[in-house]
């Protein structure tokens, strides 16, 4: 029995997150109640929502003024949801050119939560959350997390990259007393370390399992393939790349249908996951108005989405860069929210070490690429065990010599002394077909052993 579980649940969180300023539970009570409201009812509370934020758009931010007059456009002018579709699309080099003239004039970047993206599919963006708007998203996760299973309190094991970074005392408290997790670093997915995870697992008894999607489906074919069938998960949450059809079979055939996939991003926070039909992925409508244009249950179209609580940088009509398909019909969970079908676009391959070990792709883009000075945007392709290929886009602002002496020694840390590679400089990241780019993209077969 997990005797600390409530006591973290309902006395350590709700006193950290008021010692914080913050009240996330008084908007989780709201959210229970409203994600059974009916489709009709959503939708106006949307739309109130959307008006609120286009009028303070217009009168506190230069950026929104300037468009809306440039378009002739009235900031309360809307009468229903689709006369948003008459604003201009706000797109990543939108937000990248107006760092300042997007900041409301009633908000200031220091009394904000400040954010950056990991540019999986772009170039990385610089952006700010205000106080309220941050803490309904925190909200808004410990709803859709409970969807899983997941509640404030339950212990948890996570496969993200970079987690064996030494922490300080502060952080090794929050750990223990507050997110109660264990990691599984991305970066160092080899056999022994996977193995040491799995006991640490069984010791440790959590109970969801969370991280990148194909990080999870590699670990998932390493547990089968050691033949451990102990790990007592109730939910298992997919987050951060797309996941695949091929993938979703092998983690439930090891783990059971416990598989709850979940899309959001840095500028947005969560943006919709799946309930237990799954059935699609619900979106997070009280804070998010989602449009996904020319699409169908068939067809992808683009995602388009406004953020209803961010008024200290407001992001109207951002074209996130994604696709996806729509569902029409109601979920047998009876929940009202709109859903997505799939979501298409975000794609980052496993690499290797020439000694044959995997490294996640997403946790080389989290930890690495993004923070080399003077490289804009990077993409890493693997052709041989011992050989990489960096496309990279440089920042002449910011670009030196020193950057690529910085490079070199990230890439022996990462992948060790024997890994070779070449820097191909372009104008450009090639696309998919799909518009899309994939930041990793492995050309070998996986190394045996």
């Amino acid at each position: 029995m997990d005797w600390f579980r409530p006591i973290s649940r309902h006395i350590i969180h709700p006193l950290y997150v008021r010692r914080e300023g913050r009240n996330p539970y008084r908007y989780l009570r709201d959210l229970d109640r409203s994600q059974f409201f009916s489709p009709d009812q959503i939708a106006a509370i949307q739309l109130e929502r959307l008006r609120t934020i286009v009028r303070h758009a217009y009168d506190h931010t230069e950026y929104y003024r300037k468009v809306m007059d440039q378009y002739g456009l009235n900031p309360d002018s809307l009468t229903s949801l689709d006369h948003i579709r008459t604003f201009p699309i706000l797109t990543k080099d939108d937000i990248r050119n107006n760092p300042d003239s997007l900041i409301s004039n009633l908000h200031t970047k220091e009394r904000m939560i400040y954010k950056r993206t990991g540019g999986s599919t772009s170039v990385p963006l610089k952006l700010w959350v205000d106080q309220m708007a941050y803490t309904f998203k925190e909200a808004a996760t410990l709803r859709h997390n409970s969807w899983a299973g997941y509640h404030q309190g339950d212990k948890m094991a996570a496969l993200w990259g970079n987690t064996d970074k030494p922490r300080s005392l502060r952080e090794k408290l929050f750990g223990l007393l507050l997110a109660r997790v264990v990691f599984l670093d991305t970066l160092k997915m080899d056999a022994p370390y996977m193995r040491a995870f799995i006991q640490q697992v069984r010791d440790f008894r959590p109970t969801v399992l969370m991280g990148h999607a194909h990080s999870i489906y590699y670990f998932a074919r390493f547990v089968e393939e050691e033949g451990v069938r102990d790990l007592g998960f109730s939910g298992i949450i997919s987050t951060a790349e797309i996941l695949y059809d091929y993938e979703r079979a092998k983690i439930e055939q090891v783990f059971g249908n416990i598989l709850f996939d979940r899309y959001g991003c840095e500028e947005l926070s969560i943006i919709a996951s799946e309930c237990e039909a799954h059935d699609g992925l619900h979106v997070c409508a009280e804070g998010l108005y989602v449009e996904v244009l020319d699409a169908d249950d068939q067809y992808p179209g683009k995602l388009v989405i406004t953020d209803l609580w961010n008024h200290g940088m407001p992001f109207i009509r951002y074209e996130i860069g994604d696709m996806a398909t729509i569902k029409t019909d109601a979920c047998s969970c009876g929940r009202g929210l709109p859903r997505l079908g799939r979501v298409l676009g975000r794609t980052a391959d496993v690499l290797y070490t020439p000694e044959g070990k995997a490294i996640s792709g997403i946790s080389i883009l989290d930890t690495f690429t993004i923070h080399v000075p003077g490289f804009k945007q990077v993409q890493v392709i693997q052709d041989l065990i011992d050989h990489l290929t960096f496309h990279v886009v440089r920042d002449d602002a910011t670009f030196t010599d020193e950057s690529e002496s910085i490079f070199g020694r990230r890439v022996a840390e990462f992948f060790g002394p024997r890994m070779r590679y070449d820097i191909r400089y372009l104008d450009k990241i090639p696309q998919t077909e799909r518009g899309k780019y994939r930041f990793s993209i492995c050309n070998i077969p996986q190394p045996k052993g």
